[in-house]
């Protein structure tokens, strides 16, 4: 019998996400600052967004939606919700919910959606007590292109259900990230430079822990962590130098010859026979203890500019086995913060095709897709390797 190995690749269609469930903002001041998790919902109560429920499913879910919820304690709330579904025929339909793609990427533009994802789930499930949401923050700069961004985590607890309302918690949730907003617009352009990275973290978290004074209280408290990325050294243009919108810029310098020695002693010469679980754990402990070096390679790779010579076994080990273990290790962290299971995925620009010198008519590919591996024990670095070599060559012209 044909053994099939522990892997599960699929097509990934991407999208902007949000967070949150406000009237979008188009006020003067939000004009050079883009959030990737806004807290704006955009349709009407209606029929519903997935429709593979029916007219009555979806009224059931609505009348969860008690009136004058959000003025109820978290436990009141939870008592009510928790006595009208507990029949079988309820469980079964919001086991659906939680499996709908559909409710999921709509529920931060989505009001129905959005009560479904923000308020009801996370305050009746199992483990409502703390719940991690995550969001990002860009800079948009007419120059450069090359932005700055704040990625961050919180984790919300809930200390007293007797007396938070659901209303607070929903006002909190938003709070962090309006305030995580506020924070990277007020930042200049000569702030967010490269050079000032240390300076700008330290700012950072001094404004972040004064937002998370501000918004925890004695029934619910805030942890935010971030990752800050500057504008890069190369970005720092002149107003008066033409900028071409066409050319990207790099974030880091290139990697050096010591850079990818160190990265190499990971290549042992049985390191494709390492459980996939072995070698990301060590590649994880090596990226926390060399982070710089990880940016400066993994730059490299996603230009494929490298400055250090490299035989073609080296290069399928840092654009191949590196990049994906590295994807798959910060899936898994975002996972753990998310509290929900996120793909890791696989991409590719293919070179632009023209039809002469003059460009009369041109075409471009992208393409990406994610997979799942059900258990990183039994698989093995070059079983993952290769499953992706395969998927990569069917989705090539």
């Amino acid at each position: 019998m044909k053994k099939y190995l522990p892997i599960i690749l699929a097509t990934l269609l991407t999208m902007s996400v949000f967070t949150g469930c406000a009237e979008r903002s188009n006020s003067p001041e939000q004009s050079n600052i883009s959030i990737a998790n806004s807290p704006i919902a955009t349709s009407e109560p209606g029929e519903m967004p997935d429709n593979s429920f029916s007219k009555e499913e979806y009224e059931k879910l609505l009348t969860l939606q008690l009136d004058g919820y959000e003025d109820m304690t978290v436990s009141d709330y939870q008592n009510r919700v928790w006595e009208l579904t507990d029949t079988e025929e309820y469980s079964d339909l919001l086991e659906r919910v939680s499996k709908s793609e559909v409710l999921y990427g709509l529920r931060d533009t989505n009001e129905t959606a959005c009560f479904l994802y923000y308020v009801l789930e996370p305050l009746t499930a199992e483990k409502w007590q703390s719940r991690n949401y995550s969001g990002s923050v860009i800079s948009e700069f007419p120059y450069p292109k090359d932005n700055a961004v704040v990625e961050y985590t919180f984790t919300l607890n809930i200390l007293d259900a007797d007396t938070l309302t659901v209303g607070e918690y929903t006002a909190a949730r938003l709070s962090v990230i309006n305030g995580m907003q506020n924070i990277f617009k007020a930042k200049t352009k000569d702030e967010l430079q490269f050079v000032n990275k240390n300076s700008m973290m330290d700012a950072l978290q001094k404004d972040i822990d004064d937002l998370t004074n501000q918004i925890q209280t004695e029934k619910i408290s805030v942890s935010i962590d971030y990752t800050y990325f500057p504008l890069s050294a190369e970005n720092d243009t002149p107003a008066n130098v033409y900028f071409d919108d066409n050319v990207e810029q790099r974030r880091y310098p290139n990697g050096t010859e010591e850079d990818y020695l160190t990265l190499f002693a990971l290549k042992t010469p049985d390191y494709k026979n390492l459980s996939l679980m072995d070698f990301n754990n060590a590649l994880l402990e090596w990226t926390n203890e060399n982070p710089e070096r990880m940016e400066r390679i993994h730059e490299d790779s996603g230009w494929n500019d490298f400055k250090v010579a490299l035989t073609d076994e080296e290069l399928s080990f840092v654009k191949l086995t590196v990049f994906l273990s590295c994807m798959e290790n910060g899936k898994a962290i975002q996972s753990d913060y998310a509290g929900q299971s996120l793909s890791p995925y696989y991409e590719e620009y293919l070179p632009q095709k023209t039809t002469n010198e003059n460009e009369v008519a041109w075409c471009s590919l992208y393409y990406q897709f994610s997979y799942n591996i059900s258990d990183v024990e039994a698989i093995t670095v070059n079983e993952r390797d290769r499953q992706i070599e395969d998927k990569q060559g069917e989705a090539l012209p």
